[in-house]
């Protein structure tokens, strides 16, 4: 595995901890928090990754 995809895994990873633990957040501070500045980006590649957005998994888990 590359050290990018690392990176961005271990970026998205991170993010999604963050969806759980802290609601308050937008998504586009939660993204500028992991290190990703463009909040489009982050989101398309936490949909790759987990085939649902951050907002539907946000909404998700808080259900649960």
């Amino acid at each position: 595995m590359p050290p990018s995809t690392f990176l961005l895994n271990l970026r998205l990873d991170h993010a999604r901890h963050m969806l759980r633990e802290r609601p308050e957040l937008t998504i586009e501070q939660v993204a500028a928090s992991v290190g990703i500045q463009d909040a489009l980006y982050f989101s398309k590649q936490f949909r790759k990754a987990y085939q649902q957005s951050p907002t539907a998994y946000r909404k998700r888990v808080l259900k649960e």
